[in-house]
């Protein structure tokens, strides 16, 4: 057994904002693809909220939420389109029933940038980033084939659409502000557009946005400073950074160092969440992607060494997400003052009251543990020469273990098949009933699993 007085994940934490959180669990962002109609909150996500609400978590954070309606990642996201057009009660809603238990929520905001197959734009206009080079999907022909017709190279942002960039983030943490939610996470890895300015690899610019490592925050800095001016201090502004872009050309652990430090120089965020990876190297969507020693297997977390290394370059609490599955693991973490919270994303799919487990002092530290898991049916997907489907899979199983309880009002399942659940949709399309949305909204998230990932 273990003494909850022992535990440093049972410890309260306040953030610099004053936000006070009872725990060291962070339920982390994920992709929950439940955006229909209007992509607005929706009885769906209401009821997948409410099950993490009562899941004993010190911090909810949402699924990234878009700035651009123009520019999502997938179609199915929530979405801003202006603050004239968005329903706030839905919102108030959204922010209420996530809330219900007490836990604060924070509302990951995110603009896809070069990852943003298709939108609310003309069919053939191309995404935007900070310099015209598009993502690679792999050296495959059929890679290269996908790659022009799915992420076609994108169109230099000019300073005017850079500004108004800036404005929607600003806008959209408004909005979440008054709709009640405790926070805003703005979304900075992954290789979405935030990322793709702080990554010399995809920023080539020579103006005040991109001619020195330190230009490439410019972008970032505006943003933090637009949201400040329009929340109240109380109101938490965190944001999620790369460890690393895990990519030839990329973004190295140096130079994030250098960016985790001028961001503390700066001022304005509440906390860091460290990640790494963009959907060329998805480092992000698990083990296989990452190089890591063994003495970092041991630890469990797969950013956790680089969090060690920025504790002396920075004073703004960190999250850790990724790879924790053990109480052990997390209390080893926070003890060894690495990171302040630990952030667990695909085993809360399964498991929506997992912090109970983790902090029940009866149980022994072996049995303290998120469930043990194989996901079936994904080999097949491994074969395809295409960056990014296979890990992309693999979230999208985790996806649709939220669709279970969301959609279908039924509980998760581990003997969940990808194989046999795309054949049951495909039979299902055949018949025109009320399920007919479900499995097509399914079958467009699998069309797309090569840029997907885990919240």
């Amino acid at each position: 057994m273990t003494s909850l007085d022992t535990m440093p994940i049972a410890e309260p934490f306040e953030l610099p904002c004053g936000l006070k959180i009872s725990n060291r669990i962070v339920k982390a962002a994920m992709e929950e693809s439940l955006g229909t109609g209007d992509n607005q909150p929706n009885e769906y996500i209401y009821r997948l909220y409410d099950r993490w609400a009562k899941g004993s978590y010190g911090l909810l954070l949402t699924g990234n939420v878009q700035v651009d309606e123009r520019y999502p990642g997938l179609m199915t996201d929530l979405m801003i389109s202006s603050k004239e057009k968005t329903d706030i009660e839905k919102w108030k809603r959204y922010a209420d029933v996530s809330q219900s238990h007490g836990t604060p929520t924070i509302v990951q905001i995110n603009h896809a940038g070069r990852q943003s197959p298709m939108g609310k734009r003309p069919f053939r206009q191309p995404p935007i980033a900070p310099s015209p080079i598009p993502m690679s999907m792999g050296d495959s022909f059929i890679a290269r084939t996908l790659q022009r017709i799915v992420m076609p190279k994108p169109k230099e942002m000019t300073v005017a659409q850079i500004e108004d960039v800036v404005r929607r983030f600003a806008d959209t943490a408004e909005i979440m502000a008054k709709a009640g939610f405790a926070g805003v996470e703005i979304h900075g890895s992954h290789g979405y557009l935030v990322s793709s300015f702080l990554s010399p690899k995809s920023n080539k610019r020579t103006d005040d946005y991109g001619a020195t490592p330190k230009d490439r925050m410019k972008f970032l800095f505006q943003i933090i400073d637009a949201i400040r001016a329009v929340v109240p201090r109380t109101f938490a502004v965190g944001i999620k950074l790369n460890s690393s872009d895990f990519s030839a050309g990329g973004l190295t652990e140096d130079e994030a160092k250098d960016q985790f430090q001028w961001i503390d120089e700066h001022g304005g965020i509440d906390f860091i969440e460290i990640s790494g990876g963009t959907y060329e190297s998805p480092a992000m969507a698990g083990t296989e992607y990452i190089p890591r020693s063994e003495r970092t297997r041991k630890r469990e977390a797969y950013f956790l060494e680089f969090a060690a290394k920025v504790r002396n370059t920075t004073t703004i609490p960190l999250i850790v997400t990724g790879g924790f599955r053990t109480r052990k693991g997390m209390n080893d973490a926070v003890r060894s003052n690495a990171c302040d919270f630990v952030g667990i994303a695909r085993p809360t799919c399964l498991q929506f009251n997992l912090p109970e487990i983790l902090l029940d002092k009866t149980l022994a530290d072996e049995h303290a543990r998120a469930i043990q898991y194989e996901i079936r049916g994904t080999q097949l997907f491994n074969l395809i020469p295409i960056n990014a489907v296979g890990s992309g899979v693999t979230t999208l199983w985790h996806n649709w273990q939220m669709h279970r309880v969301a959609i279908d009002n039924c509980e998760p399942d581990p003997r969940y098949n990808v194989i046999l659940n795309e054949i049951d949709a495909l039979t299902t399309i055949s018949h025109a009933r009320v399920q007919t949305e479900v499995q097509l909204k399914k079958n467009v998230e699998l069309t797309f699993c090569l840029r997907e990932m885990l919240t």
